[in-house]
């Protein structure tokens, strides 16, 4: 069976605790924005939010780790 045309990672990880659903409303203008950036990587809005989402917290994690 060949995986050549199979998506990379359809799949989130699992997390301890399970996920909750959370509503996030956006200025028209990011919207747009993530969704240009969503079209380039053949992802969803919710992977590229959540690609933002902890990058950001991995650099907020870092920066109190310094401090």
């Amino acid at each position: 069976m060949s995986t050549s045309k199979s998506p990379k990672s359809t799949r989130a990880r699992k997390t301890p605790g399970g996920r909750e659903r959370c509503a996030l409303y956006l200025p028209t203008e990011e919207l747009k924005f993530l969704d240009e950036i969503a079209a380039q990587t053949d992802s969803s809005r919710s992977s590229v939010l959540a690609k933002f989402y902890y990058a950001g917290k991995l650099a907020s994690q870092n920066n109190q780790s310094q401090n």
